[in-house]
């Protein structure tokens, strides 16, 4: 019997060829009941992987992975479960780094009030930080990546090297044995990822840093063996959905 990691990579590639599958094709298609194959279309809506229609799935665009204005638009009780999560590891009197990510930018709606100093390149999470006098916040200007909702210049990188960090939380679109496609001064370094981003092998603009670089990792599902081992020995795993069914 195939594992619901088997059975979504069958069916993202199935959207693939098809762009849509109802939830009875996916039953046919996975040889699995309809209470299955409708945990399936919650899993990969809920991780903007696909469009919940009526009936079935559509596919959001070309990559495993779909960009960040159709991601923006998923309300992902696992994105906020990680977003949650990742707010525990953000303390008063901090110099913290965001970058833009759909997650991180839930997650600065748990940062309200926090007596903290935040930078970032995202329009999204400076939006979001603005709902009240803290946390005190850092845009960094440049370019407007319109697509990404992000600037960048080379005036950014070089006042970012200027800073000493205590934290930076990293969001990414893809995680591989080469990296994760920054901030090279910090005292802690915190990757957001979900499982399904670790398969996937579409190329991302840039690379971010090395996946040693990370502190800890907070993801969705449990990860396999050979995800791992892209990380140092001493990281701290966090895996929400793992953890969730401990309690």
């Amino acid at each position: 019997m195939q594992s619901q990691v088997e059975r979504l990579d069958l069916i993202r590639r199935t959207l693939d060829e098809r762009k849509t599958i109802s939830t009875r094709e996916i039953m046919q298609l996975c040889q699995v009941s309809f209470d299955t194959a409708r945990r399936d279309v919650i899993k990969l809506t809920n991780t903007g992987q696909a469009i919940r229609i009526h009936g079935g799935l559509m596919k959001i665009k070309q990559g495993t992975v779909p960009d960040y204005n159709s991601r923006a638009h998923v309300l992902s009780p696992i994105k906020n479960k990680m977003a949650k999560m990742t707010a525990k590891y953000l303390t008063a009197d901090k110099l913290i780094y965001l970058n833009a990510s759909t997650t991180i930018s839930q997650l600065c709606h748990y940062l309200t009030g926090l007596n903290a100093t935040i930078m970032t390149n995202s329009i999204d999470n400076a939006g979001a930080l603005m709902m009240d006098n803290l946390p005190n916040v850092i845009l960094l200007g440049g370019y407007l990546n319109k697509e990404n909702h992000y600037t960048s210049s080379l005036n950014s990188l070089k006042e970012i090297d200027q800073y000493e960090f205590d934290v930076a939380v990293i969001g990414t679109s893809s995680v591989n044995k080469n990296g994760v496609f920054v901030v090279n001064r910090t005292k802690t370094v915190i990757l957001l990822a979900e499982e399904y981003k670790f398969k996937e092998d579409r190329s991302s603009p840039y690379k971010v840093m090395d996946c040693k670089q990370a502190d800890v990792l907070i993801t969705d599902n449990r990860l396999a063996p050979q995800y791992r081992k892209y990380f140092k020995k001493n990281i701290k795993i966090r895996e929400v959905l793992a953890e969730e069914s401990q309690n």
